[in-house]
């Protein structure tokens, strides 16, 4: 296997790593990671996350590309995450495509997405206005802003503290101060409000023990899907004792992912 590191030009300038079978493998499909909220591509021994790892080793033994990528805010892009929004998250995972798309190890016929928690929704925000992936994984799917709701949630803060935002000052969800413009974006701009106009197949893979909220978004993600016809290969995935990222059944998210994509991505081939 073949492993470098790279950093884009565009944008927030995101770092990320690219796994190929072999330093001269040309013209695969892809499969880029999209981390979750406040972490990154690795563990801190600079490791891949499970279910990562075994993400990556499925791919790299069907000759598959996998690139992963740090946020905005996160890992070795940085950046404050008090600027955070999912609007910046999702023109991210832009860049990085635009990026793929001019590497000669990458088929731009054949580029999927795995999105885990938030980073589902840099991914469904985006296959809803830009036609470029082939098909998308949302694990732990966050289509709502019902998120952090120990707290109440970003609506509740953004309820609560409407004057004081408003004012341009910040108000705290998830330990961090965040201004008007995260509030706005989140709620306004959730993924369950344009479903419908999503261009490829979606995989919703769920874990049965995550929270309520993750659960729910994830039935909800794929009836609105099913409902407008977006694509009959959509798919709803519960996996039985499954936690949030999956990280208990590392082997069986794999196992599941590539079950359904193989098929997807052949059906791609020219």
């Amino acid at each position: 296997m073949y492993i470098h590191d790279f950093e884009l030009t565009t944008g927030d300038q995101n770092v990320g790593t690219v796994y190929l079978p072999s330093k001269s493998a040309t013209n695969l499909p892809v499969l880029i990671y999209c981390h979750g909220w406040g972490s990154s591509r690795f563990e801190d021994t600079r490791n891949l996350k499970i279910p990562s790892q075994q993400l990556c080793d499925r791919a790299i033994q069907e000759n598959i590309a996998y690139v992963t990528f740090d946020f905005f805010g996160c890992g070795d892009t940085g950046g404050d995450y008090r600027d955070f929004t999912y609007s910046r998250w999702k023109n991210n995972l832009a860049d990085v495509i635009t990026w793929i798309e001019s590497q000669a190890f990458a088929d731009k016929s054949k580029i999927a997405c795995y999105g885990t928690s938030s980073g589902s929704t840099a991914v469904l925000r985006l296959i809803a206005e830009d036609s470029r992936l082939c098909a998308a994984i949302s694990n732990a799917s966050c289509i709502t802003h019902h998120f952090a709701m120990n707290e109440g949630g970003p609506a509740k803060r953004f309820a609560d503290n409407v004057e004081t935002l408003a004012a341009g000052n910040t108000t705290m969800a998830v330990g961090i101060d965040f201004g008007l413009e995260f509030f706005v974006d989140t709620i306004s701009n959730a993924p369950m409000h344009t479903m419908s106009q999503i261009k490829c197949p979606v995989l919703f893979l769920q874990g049965q023990d995550d929270g309520i909220y993750r659960r729910l978004d994830a039935q909800l993600g794929y009836a609105l899907m099913t409902e407008a016809d977006c694509d009959n290969r959509t798919a709803y995935m519960p996996i039985e004792g499954g936690n949030h990222d999956l990280t208990n059944l590392p082997e069986v998210a794999a196992a599941r992912v590539f079950e359904w994509l193989l098929p997807i991505l052949e059906a791609n081939s020219h």
